[in-house]
């Protein structure tokens, strides 16, 4: 079985490798805390705030990243929506293919920043599960209750995909609208009209794929985020008395 972190390595787009969630850092770091812990030089609570600042930290470096490239796909299509206009007016609908494909290559950059988010979200569930298997408790559902349930949570950026889907919808939209006016001479049926009407197109399936993925790599953070509101409480009493305890063992060595 391929271990996770090779296989980020491996998948990752080259160009935007400095952007990625930092997965190796961050095993390193847990790594280090277990010796810490072990050896008396550090404890759970200093631990919890130390890898929450670097868990914030990272998630925010990958999210003004995933932002930046949305303004960019979110200017092309600014771009293209005023060729739209010019080209739909021409009688022979003669640059109409021309026009497809700018769409289609908008369509194939997103699917970058998709493959992206998914790697992304797929390293932050594995490495808040390697923290709660190596040190005993439920980090995972502190760190998404308080991440991203918060009204200015990047983490939120990554659950919500808001802006990745304002592009889907563009694209498909353009293209849809394209591929009906080119067959029926001008009287096309609108995505919004009829949801249910397919437009077949390969860059529109790979992202409808694309987009399914990341909805499954994501739904644990939305899962986590209402359920840790409920069990909120409870985690506090407990994180209390682990530190109350920890505390009374301290007194009683020094």
């Amino acid at each position: 079985m391929v271990a996770f972190g090779k296989k980020l390595r491996e998948s990752q787009i080259q160009e935007w490798q400095g952007y990625y969630l930092d997965y190796k850092l961050m095993k390193k770091k847990l790594n280090r805390y277990t010796q810490q812990i072990e050896v008396g030089t550090q404890n759970r609570h200093l631990v919890l705030k130390d890898f929450s600042i670097l868990l914030d930290s990272e998630i925010e470096k990958m999210v003004m990243f995933l932002l930046q490239q949305q303004g960019v796909l979110a200017s092309k299509l600014l771009n293209l929506g005023e060729q739209y206009d010019s080209v739909l007016q021409q009688v022979d609908g003669a640059k109409i293919p021309e026009l497809q494909e700018a769409y289609r290559s908008v369509g194939r950059d997103l699917l970058r920043i998709l493959s992206f988010v998914e790697m992304n979200a797929i390293g932050l569930r594995k490495i808040l599960k390697k923290f709660d298997k190596r040190f005993g408790y439920r980090f995972t559902d502190y760190y998404v209750k308080t991440r991203a349930n918060h009204p200015y949570s990047q983490l939120r950026q990554v659950c919500k995909q808001v802006g990745v889907g304002a592009v889907v919808g563009a694209i498909s939209r353009n293209l849809a609208d394209l591929q009906d006016f080119q067959q029926h001479c001008g009287n096309y049926i609108s995505i919004y009209d009829q949801p249910a009407f397919s437009h077949p197109d390969p860059v529109l399936d790979s992202i409808r794929a694309a987009v399914n993925r990341l909805s499954n790599s994501t739904s644990f953070l939305h899962y986590l985020g209402k359920h840790a509101l409920l069990m909120g409480m409870i985690y506090k009493a407990h994180l209390g008395i682990m530190l109350m305890t920890e505390d009374i063992i301290s007194c009683h060595s020094s």
